[in-house]
């Protein structure tokens, strides 16, 4: 037994796991799963890479993985040819980072961060890509998710924290070569707080990618929501491209770029453009960005 997975199976609280998961699995509980078609074959092939056979961490994902029930990250390869439940098909974030310049040429023997990381999809795929070392910061439960992957795959040089993005401080986290920030800032009330934490733990020179909720419009401004989003009452914005460029090149930032942008979903059959609580669908964009 590994230490990685003595630690987990020491740490893992059941009935505080089982509780946060009713939580999270009871947004949109019709929204189906984008994984739940997929073979293992048709995970990630650098994901795949990490997961190395052996009747010890096959029988860890056998005793763990019902426990941890329906993962939002993912697909992520087990032992034993198997996937974990996963209501997000991260795939496609392949994609995304060749467009924003993140490659094995860009990443290998650098110091990577992905702050929010969920359950660690893009900190192991950074890692798969040869960086030298790979953190991710996550400050709910969805750590677990993390640790158990970690304790699963193993692999030096990757660890996660249970911390959240107000915690950054280059005395304990020293200062990074790439930085991942997707997914977050809309669901952050203070978002110029944000973007100078982030500066703060970059060396000059360093490199930001960046995902988010936008207006599908060029737009300088940002609007405000008020109430839920798609059911989830944590979003608080959906920025403007334009006004997200702009907060980034007033926090230190240069070259700021937005290589993909895509319009949303609403998932709202009545309306293509709203969702049903009334806010614009908007569209989903990824940006880069290198310390001043």
């Amino acid at each position: 037994m590994t230490f990685r997975r003595e630690q987990f199976r020491r740490l893992f609280d059941t009935d505080a796991f089982r509780e946060f998961r009713r939580s999270y699995e009871g947004i949109n509980p019709d929204r189906p799963l984008e994984t739940s078609d997929l073979a293992y074959d048709e995970a990630d092939p650098l994901l795949r890479s990490l997961v190395q056979e052996s009747a010890e961490a096959s029988g860890f994902v056998s005793e763990f993985l019902p426990q941890l029930g329906t993962f939002l990250q993912g697909p992520f390869p087990l032992p034993g040819g198997r996937l974990t439940r996963s209501a997000w098909d991260c795939r496609g974030k392949a994609g995304a980072y060749r467009r924003c310049g993140i490659d094995a040429d860009s990443v290998r023997g650098k110091r990577t961060l992905d702050i929010g990381c969920n359950a660690g999809y893009d900190v192991f795929y950074l890692h798969a890509l040869g960086a030298a070392e790979s953190v991710g910061l996550e400050p709910h439960l969805f750590h677990t998710h993390a640790m158990f992957l970690n304790a699963v795959y193993d692999r030096p040089g990757v660890s996660f924290f249970r911390a959240g993005w107000a915690d950054l401080n280059p005395t304990w986290v020293g200062d990074f070569d790439w930085v991942s920030c997707l997914g977050l800032i809309y669901h952050v009330r203070e978002p110029m707080q944000l973007l100078d934490r982030i500066a703060s733990v970059m060396r000059p020179g360093a490199r930001l990618v960046m995902e988010s909720h936008v207006l599908s419009e060029p737009s300088r401004q940002a609007y405000f929501v008020e109430g839920a989003f798609w059911g989830d009452d944590t979003y608080w914005w959906i920025f403007g491209d334009e006004c997200l460029m702009g907060m980034l090149r007033s926090a230190g930032f240069r070259d700021v770029d937005m290589p993909l942008k895509v319009d949303c979903d609403s998932r709202n059959p009545a309306d293509p453009r709203r969702t049903v609580e009334g806010h614009p669908a908007g569209a989903r964009a990824w940006f880069t960005a290198t310390r001043a």
